[in-house]
């Protein structure tokens, strides 16, 4: 898939305009610095995997506003797992530890179903998830981390780059 601004104009737009708040949080802005997956950081890979799921809910008549700040948030644990060794191996730990942050920082109110649906994201190395919001965070989550993997989320960078000037320009 490749992304043609212009195409994606009213979809950044509706991106920005349900994740703002968070997209303008320090801690979340400071993802930048967590290498994931090889060839990108925390904050670019649950960036793209929050406007996968914005479009995957669009085609399902999902609630696209509840499930989309949930996925933005799903990797929310702020330290490089490749240095911070932890008591559990980190596909494990880090969906807990994101739960934590997220309430520790008030980033937005958690309920129980958003916390199901990140504490399950690594399915199926964790339970499997319980809700339709569940499901489009763990199978964006998926093929985002898999477009990591083999480099081809490159091309979410347009839409990426075009995004964080948007919410600078705020």
């Amino acid at each position: 898939m490749s992304y043609n601004i212009e195409k994606e104009n009213k979809n950044i737009d509706l991106f920005i305009s349900l994740t703002k708040d968070i997209l303008q949080n320090e801690l979340f802005r400071g993802m930048t610095q967590y290498e994931h997956h090889g060839t990108t950081d925390t904050h670019f890979h649950s960036v793209y995997v929050a406007y996968t799921a914005m479009k995957a809910c669009e085609k399902i008549g999902a609630d696209t506003e509840y499930i989309v700040r949930t996925s933005l948030l799903h990797d929310f644990y702020l330290y490089d797992w490749h240095i911070e060794k932890h008591e559990q191996y980190h596909a494990w730990y880090h969906p807990k530890a994101a739960v934590r942050n997220i309430r520790k920082y008030n980033v937005i109110p958690l309920d129980k179903k958003q916390e199901d649906m990140i504490l399950r994201h690594m399915f199926p190395l964790a339970k499997a998830p319980n809700s339709l919001g569940g499901w489009v965070l763990t199978l964006s989550d998926k093929r985002c981390a898999t477009a990591d993997y083999i480099k081809t989320s490159k091309k979410f960078i347009p839409v990426y780059n075009e995004i964080n000037r948007r919410v600078e320009a705020l």
